[in-house]
């Protein structure tokens, strides 16, 4: 799937209908609250879409530190949570006790509705949920690298159970330079980068 070309699609009026449509479904995401805050409680809470950005720009930095795939990594990073605008968004307990929603054909149905077969989202989800290839794995450890940020800033709030939390989550990490990403989030302030960039320019800073 990584090494076909996508083919240039139509812009007649009623592809651009269903493009829109899609983005319009796409971005339900944003509206979609993350099913962990039930049970982190706060005091920092997101939403599907804004998961599914850091996602993506962790995946990305994981596709140069592994050599996996970046183009794949990148789509796949972009829709692994796409099929929770239909199916819901549940967490790992709520999985573990429910019989979960059939992802891929969720997917299937939202690429046949929009005409969208040349981005090959049930190919990309069904890789991701296997977790056998490179690419998969990584996207994995970015999606729960991804959480950890959501539980390091709670942490840093004053949420006491999000130690745990973290973790737990670092257990779950399965590539080398994720572990690495993992533990180092885990250690670092979550403010050094940018007392970092002040102490660069001490003089120069001006606050309004």
């Amino acid at each position: 799937m990584a090494n076909r070309k996508i083919k240039k699609i139509d812009s007649s009026e009623e592809k651009i209908k269903k493009l829109v449509n899609f983005v319009l479904e796409y971005r339900t995401l944003k509206h979609l609250p993350r099913a962990c805050h039930s049970y982190l409680k706060g005091p920092i809470s997101e939403n599907v879409a804004e998961h599914s950005f850091y996602t993506t720009i962790i995946g990305w930095i994981l596709a140069l530190l592994e050599g996996g795939n970046e183009d794949k990594i990148i789509k796949m990073c972009l829709i692994h949570d796409l099929a929770e605008v239909r199916g819901g968004e549940k967490n790992l307990i709520n999985k573990f006790y429910t019989n979960p929603n059939n992802e891929v054909k969720i997917i299937k149905e939202v690429a046949l509705d929009y005409d969208l077969e040349n981005l090959f989202l049930p190919e990309l989800l069904k890789e991701f949920n296997q977790e056998k290839s490179l690419e998969a794995k990584i996207v994995k450890d970015a999606d729960v690298l991804s959480q950890m940020l959501l539980e390091k800033e709670n942490f840093e709030l004053g949420n006491k159970t999000a130690p745990k939390w973290l973790v737990q989550s670092l257990i779950r990490l399965k590539t080398k330079a994720g572990k690495k990403l993992g533990k180092r989030l885990i250690e670092v302030r979550g403010d050094e980068w940018w007392l970092k960039i002040d102490k660069k320019y001490p003089l120069k800073t001006k606050f309004l």
